[in-house]
């Protein structure tokens, strides 16, 4: 029983998960991902170059090779300090989705430290939204996620790392404390 209760103490049931999403967030898919396009910025690649670059990458080792972004453990470091610790929740590749969840397994696994409390390689990252009556919190770089988050009941903070200061989550996190 007394176990429990510390158990208790560490992670109160109606605390937030925060979970981070890595593609764009934690992870440079996006500067990799267009350097592999020979274009500058990966909005400036054309369609047919578009499907050649992720024909490329379907069945390939690309996600468990990726760098971090530059601010991957300043953003971890800030959910840790707010919630005592992180869940990763990122998206397949579609048409890809063993191997690219396989691939991104291994980046978590080699990359970030501490580890998360789990790792979920979801479509649909609406599921973890809300849970025993609590907004969990999803900082994602696409507005369309954040967007389906909230309307699930969820926190979501749009955060692009390539973008975006640091400012954009410690505010958003402030303003979360305050709700």
């Amino acid at each position: 029983m007394a176990s429990e209760k510390a158990c208790l103490a560490v992670m109160n049931i109606s605390d937030p998960t925060i979970y981070l999403d890595m593609d764009g967030v934690l992870v440079d898919f996006f500067g990799t991902f267009a350097k592999y396009a020979g274009v500058e910025h990966w909005k400036h690649i054309d369609q047919r170059k578009l499907q050649d670059v992720l024909d490329k990458i379907t069945g390939s080792d690309y996600f468990a090779k990726l760098p971090k972004t530059k601010t991957c453990d300043n953003i971890i470091e800030m959910a840790i300090d707010f919630a005592g610790s992180y869940s990763i929740l990122s998206s397949p590749l579609r048409g890809d989705i063993s191997n690219s969840s396989k691939h991104k397994q291994t980046w978590v696994t080699n990359n970030l430290s501490p580890q998360p409390r789990e790792t979920i390689i979801v479509r649909d990252k609406t599921l973890y939204a809300a849970a025993n009556g609590v907004q969990n919190i999803l900082i994602d770089d696409r507005g369309s996620n954040i967007y389906k988050w909230r309307q699930a009941g969820g926190y979501g903070i749009k955060y692009q790392a390539d973008e975006d200061n640091l400012s954009v989550i410690s505010g958003a996190l402030k303003a979360y404390e305050r709700e």
